[in-house]
């Protein structure tokens, strides 16, 4: 970790502790320059299956890394919320492998804005991902195998659960507890608001700040296991859409590993 993202880490955590007295910092902060990268995480980024657009995703988003910091590994049952286009599924998939499954969320909302059907079905009829499975439902309703889940992941939409979803959050965390195995892993990626906006900039900007997630899924019973400073960006202002140009794959983002109790 250099300088100015340590600096960073200690700024956000203080940030939030003045955002809220109840804020938690994880018990392990993993510097994202430390992370290992297992040979099958790598296979799987690298496997010539990805298409090139994706792959072009690749170094706003540090897909290896991620991966290896959640731990994902072959045989896993792991299962991403609002997956979009699959562009993670379609990874994870390259890394449980046949042994494991993945599934890849939509929403009623999603689905009604896809004018030509659903972009991870004809992903998967491509016939790289047979172990990827569509699944649609209501983040409220959690439908997925009880206490089956090895990980689940929600990479930039938790802000969304807030603002565009309108979601009642406590009956999501509470849900995606009663899925995981324990020691689950929940992962969760967003895009960092500036202190003290809470959960205003959700819709306007696509924001959220870091002490509303955290409390939010502690309350539901998971421990904040780890964070890592790997997607970090100082120079991301925090008041501009996350959409703008001038920081669109590269905003300052959380990376937050909680994990359900054994």
């Amino acid at each position: 970790m250099n300088k100015n993202s340590t600096i960073g880490i200690i700024l956000l955590a203080l940030a939030n502790q003045i955002s809220s007295s109840s804020a938690q910092i994880a018990k392990e902060v993993i510097p994202g320059d430390s992370i290992l990268v297992p040979g099958y995480i790598a296979e799987a980024i690298t496997s010539s299956n990805r298409p090139t657009d994706d792959k072009m995703r690749d170094t706003g988003r540090r897909p290896a890394e991620i991966m290896s910091f959640f731990d994902v590994r072959p045989g896993d049952k792991v299962a991403e919320l609002i997956t979009g286009g699959g562009y993670y599924a379609a990874i994870l998939s390259g890394i449980v492998g046949d042994s494991g499954k993945v599934y890849g969320h939509a929403n009623d909302w999603f689905m009604g804005r896809q004018k030509d059907g659903s972009p991870l079905l004809k992903r998967i009829a491509s016939g790289h991902y047979s172990n990827v499975e569509e699944v649609v439902f209501e983040l409220e309703d959690i439908a997925l195998p009880v206490g089956g889940m090895d990980a689940i992941f929600v990479f930039l939409i938790y802000h969304d659960a807030v603002g565009a979803f309108q979601t009642d959050r406590v009956s999501m965390n509470k849900g995606i507890y009663a899925a995981l195995k324990p020691g689950g892993i929940y992962g969760v990626i967003d895009h960092h608001s500036s202190p003290g906006l809470g959960i205003s900039d959700t819709t306007k900007n696509h924001r959220i700040e870091r002490h509303v997630v955290v409390e939010e899924i502690i309350a539901a019973g998971f421990d904040l296991d780890e964070e890592t400073d790997l997607l970090e960006n100082l120079n991301d202002p925090l008041d501009v859409s996350v959409f703008n140009p001038s920081v669109r794959g590269n905003t300052h983002r959380m990376v937050l590993k909680f994990r359900k109790p054994q």
